[in-house]
């Protein structure tokens, strides 16, 4: 199990930021390799007990990344956002936790996740959290900066 964490902030109001995180239909549009098979929705429709799949990869090399909403709780009146997703496919396994805050007239982004990819060593663990990181990250800023 490796863990990550990307930190980021944003000009979008908290509740802007959160949405454009969690609006599932986004990720098609802008995470390469990955559409969401089931359970696209926009955040507003994410419930606890939620389930989205998305499909990662290309031809024979693709495969099922299976998640669940355990909480979610939007920003409002100043208050931080929270979300607390599982992933529980047959690659890959861990857990998510996003957290949004105001700040100002933006907002202070925090994801953090707890990643096990079938067939990894734990000893390649930090190889594993830097490359993710990296990759969620670009993900990330690539959804805050989507209009």
């Amino acid at each position: 199990m490796a863990r990550f964490r990307v930190e980021l902030s944003s000009p979008l109001p908290a509740s802007e930021s959160w949405n454009r995180i969690l609006d599932l239909r986004a990720h098609d549009r802008v995470i390469p390799l990955t559409r969401i098979t089931e359970g696209m929705v926009p955040a507003a429709e994410l419930r606890p007990g939620s389930r989205f799949v998305a499909r990662t990869g290309a031809g024979p090399l693709a495969f099922d990344d299976v998640m669940v909403v355990d909480t979610v709780t939007p920003p409002r009146a100043g208050e931080p956002g929270r979300a607390r997703i599982h992933k529980e496919g047959t690659m890959i396994r861990g857990s998510i936790e996003l957290w949004v805050a105001p700040d100002g007239a933006g907002s202070q982004v925090s994801w953090t996740q707890d990643i096990h990819v079938r067939g990894v060593p734990r000893a390649l663990g930090r190889l594993t959290a830097g490359a993710s990181r990296a990759a969620y990250g670009w993900a990330l800023r690539r959804l805050l900066s989507a209009s």
